[in-house]
């Protein structure tokens, strides 16, 4: 195996047909970190980062000659401070749209390239102290890999943030319905609202189809976003040339391979909620909702959260769907029938690496003190 670092896109546009067949031999799938979904992020909103794209490849010792395989790839931003301290870091690059950073690394030889990236990392490659694997799955392969290898090569980690949000996972009862994990009440509420807004128009629901116009849907997501308080506070995806461009592409690209989900509700022909997903895997990633809020007292966001988990009987593919909603969204927590959970961990190199590393606990237990005492400080001055 050997570690490569690449910077430029168009050397990395050159690993795409490697990366789609590393993407589906992952031990996890991500699909922030496909190259339909990373290269148009990169080009959007990587200009004005420091950002190494760190390939592991595996090399066939019996053909010298045969092209390497991808065993791994790590988008890691250069950071020059962690937390205000001066030592450099290499953490796995997140954007605004990004929920998961996971990143994608062959099953059938998971240790083996991550125990390269590893060596990589003490031998002073990566020219930093600490490696931040932030925003990764926290329950699953990758995450129990992680572990043990922490434990086989004498790793200094930290989890430095963990937290769960809403995921819907399949049950093996059969002739069961998705939804029927939902609570009775909230199913019978948005019944009524539905009936309530059908009394004064036409009511639709509409899923996307191989033989739909997806620009037409591209169009009218971004209309309806940009209709609220997103489009207001100028951070629907509309307001920015960038997201609008980076929108339209990863959609666009998802939906000629067959991964984009997209439903909507419509009154009297008009576009009033639209959803949007994608699927990897055997698992989808919800990306985002939009609706139009004059129609904000029936919930047309949440009808279409159920129409996405009755489209799931559709998928027979599809075994789980994640949130990727905030841990505290009410209603997708009420919608879902389980809980993901997403950490944070720090990785320590070298002496100063893992002195950190140590001394991290000891740095958020200091800081939470002070944010503690500096809220009981202005409470009781407001008194």
């Amino acid at each position: 195996m050997s570690v490569v670092v690449v910077r430029d896109l168009s050397t990395l546009s050159g690993f795409v047909p490697a990366w789609e067949e590393l993407a589906a031999a992952a031990l996890e799938p991500n699909v922030f970190y496909e190259h339909w979904m990373l290269l148009p992020a990169l080009e959007a909103f990587g200009a004005d980062k420091d950002i190494n794209v760190v390939l592991v490849l595996i090399h066939d010792p019996h053909n010298p000659d045969a092209p390497a395989k991808l065993g791994g790839l790590f988008p890691l931003e250069q950071i020059p401070r962690y937390k205000k301290l001066m030592v450099p870091v290499l953490s796995l690059w997140q954007h605004a749209h990004c929920y998961v950073c996971t990143p994608l690394v062959r099953a059938d030889a998971a240790r083996e390239c991550m125990v390269e990236l590893f060596q990589w990392l003490r031998s002073g490659g990566a020219n930093a102290s600490l490696l931040e694997l932030r925003c990764i799955s926290g329950d699953g392969r990758f995450h129990k890999l992680l572990v043990d290898l922490s434990n086989e090569l004498g790793l200094r980690t930290c989890i430095t943030d963990i937290f769960t949000r809403g995921l819907w996972r399949e049950r093996n009862e059969k002739d069961t319905l998705p939804e029927s994990a939902v609570p009775g009440a909230l199913r019978r509420r948005l019944r009524r609202k539905e009936r309530r807004l059908s009394e004064r128009g036409r009511v639709e629901h509409l899923a996307m189809r191989p033989e739909d116009d997806i620009g037409r849907w591209i169009d009218e997501f971004l209309r309806v976003e940009a209709s609220g308080w997103k489009g207001q506070r100028g951070s629907a995806l509309a307001s920015s040339e960038s997201d609008r461009r980076y929108f339209t592409e990863i959609a666009t690209s998802a939906f000629r391979r067959g991964r984009l989900l997209m439903l909507g509700l419509n009154f009297d022909g008009l576009p009033i909620a639209r959803r949007c997903a994608f699927v990897a895997g055997e698992g989808s990633f919800a990306f985002k909702t939009a609706y139009d809020e004059e129609f904000a007292d029936f919930s047309p966001g949440a009808i279409l959260e159920m129409d996405s988990l009755r489209q799931l009987q559709t998928l027979p593919a599809v075994r789980w769907m994640d949130s990727c909603a905030t841990a505290d969204n009410f209603l997708v927590n009420r919608l879902s029938n389980d809980r993901k959970t997403i950490q944070s961990l720090t990785v320590g190199r070298g002496a100063l690496g893992e002195l950190v590393v140590s001394c991290l606990p000891l740095l958020q237990w200091a800081t939470r003190r002070i944010l503690m005492r500096s809220s009981e400080a202005t409470a009781h001055s407001s008194a």
